[in-house]
């Protein structure tokens, strides 16, 4: 099993196979030193490949903890393919730097293998021919990522690669590794785990296990963004794709699993380009009390509203019908994330007077980079927001 592997964030790792391998980095007062060891007499014949792409904090060890995987006496050894395009705190991320993910990820993946719409192009042509050849037979992709823009490095790549035939999970820690309450190592374990036995779908996953020691597998777009003082990840209205019985290797298919298994491929589709630029054209609004409605629409494509938790706006204000005038003078498309159909309060009845395109449920981090994508790609928003397209949850639809 081939498992490709990328590093990214404050600590970079160069593998070098069969050698002892570290890179000491430096930021303020702090100094991680990250070494992997790749055992001699370890050896990888057939079995399973992947690739390592990501952020690694302390990772001593990381790779050698997990020299192969079993279950049910079926044992795959493990060779890890190791690459580090760049050096990034997630927190800093841009749209050129979730660019230069994707790049470093179509490189990774071979063109015999990729069959998914992402126009995300090589800049040589020998470098697709090298990439096809070292990394033909490849099983799947794991990014390393740092938790603070995890959903969305992981909902942009949901949207490129949600229909690549390799998969790819994101891995995380809470803290540093060497810290006994990190999570990482268990994240990174249960993710080769589910990409040997358990992966029977094409898409982009994240594999976390929360405070309650339970390892789930989340889509990339499902994911919403943390809340205050909390590391936990979850799926927007809890639709993980599965998880594993708490200290045991038994996936459990969660109630997305056999949507997501049994869904028709989608013949319409956009062909998304990742931003070519380091800001996004787009507005957010988030509603709070007292809220002033912005009047500077200076390179604003589109506009995404969200919604307090009962799917209602901040609609009586004295600036709210100026604001809704201008946008529609404009002819800037402006979509609600947050509102369910079910969802019936006086003050919902004002969306159909502002023109305002109503989302279906969705997580709010992936409906702004799936904005994003679209725009930079030339498409329409308006037409594409409310369309399905390959990453969407199953249920995406209006």
């Amino acid at each position: 099993m081939m498992l490709i592997v990328h590093f990214l964030g404050g600590t970079v790792v160069n593998v070098l196979p069969w050698k002892w391998a570290f890179h000491v980095w430096k930021e303020e007062r702090y100094e991680y030193r990250c070494i992997i060891y790749r055992r001699e007499n370890f050896a990888i014949p057939q079995g399973f490949a992947t690739a390592l792409i990501g952020e690694t904090g302390a990772a001593d060890g990381l790779l050698d903890t997990l020299p192969c995987v079993e279950r049910d006496g079926r044992v795959e050894e493990i060779t890890y393919q190791v690459y580090h395009p760049y050096t990034l705190l997630s927190e800093n991320s841009t749209g050129l730097t979730i660019a230069q993910l994707a790049q470093s990820i179509r490189e990774v993946v071979s063109e015999a293998k990729y069959t998914g719409s992402a126009k995300v192009t090589l800049e040589k042509k020998e470098a697709a021919e090298d990439s096809a050849a070292m990394y033909s037979g490849l099983d799947g992709v794991i990014i390393m990522h740092g938790t603070d823009t995890l959903a969305y490095s992981a909902a942009a790549m949901g949207y490129l690669f949600g229909d690549c035939d390799i998969p790819m999970v994101f891995v995380s820690s809470n803290y540093v590794l060497t810290d006994p309450r990190a999570n990482g190592a268990y994240n990174f374990q249960y993710a080769v785990q589910f990409l040997a036995f358990d992966c029977k779908q094409k898409g982009v996953y994240v594999s976390y296990q929360n405070g309650d020691g339970i390892p789930r597998i989340h889509l990339g777009t499902a994911i919403i963004g943390h809340q205050p003082y909390s590391d936990e990840v979850y799926s927007v209205g809890g639709m993980e794709y599965g998880h594993y019985e708490k200290g045991t290797k038994c996936f459990v298919a969660g109630k997305v699993y056999y949507a997501w298994n049994n869904a028709e491929r989608l013949t319409d589709r956009p062909s998304l380009q990742a931003p070519d630029h380091w800001d996004a054209p787009i507005g957010l609004i988030y509603p709070h009390p007292g809220m002033r409605y912005p009047m500077n629409f200076d390179g604003i494509q589109a506009i995404l509203h969200h919604t307090y938790h009962a799917g209602t706006i901040c609609s009586e204000t004295p600036e709210a019908d100026k604001f809704f005038y201008e946008v529609a003078n404009r002819k800037i498309p402006i979509f609600l994330c947050g509102m369910d159909a079910d969802m019936v309060y006086e003050s919902t009845y004002v969306y159909e007077k502002y023109g305002m395109i109503v989302l279906p449920m969705a997580s709010p981090v992936a409906m702004y980079m799936k904005l994003w994508l679209l725009l930079c790609s030339g498409y329409s928003a308006k037409e594409w927001m409310t369309k399905p397209i390959p990453g969407d949850l199953p249920n995406f639809s209006i």
